[in-house]
């Protein structure tokens, strides 16, 4: 995904390069490299591939599959 297209907050399913799975991270902040994500879901395998104070890892936006839409509700 594009820079522009990352909307701060919202959580995103990031597939990087180094860790077994994708994760599910919200995203904290854009830089010009990537961007902050807070990751809520993991491989077990990657744990050690994340922060361990915040639970936060960088993610380049190439490597940003699309949005999480866990929280939408169908009738």
């Amino acid at each position: 995904m594009n820079k522009e297209a990352i909307i701060v907050g919202e959580s995103y399913e990031c597939r990087k390069t180094d860790f077994a799975r994708p994760i599910i991270g919200e995203v904290v902040r854009k830089e010009n490299n990537g961007c902050i994500v807070n990751v809520e879901r993991f491989y077990g395998l990657d744990a050690d591939k994340i922060d361990q104070v915040n639970g936060q890892v960088l993610i380049k936006y190439s490597e940003i599959a699309g949005i999480n839409y866990k929280k939408c509700f169908f009738n």
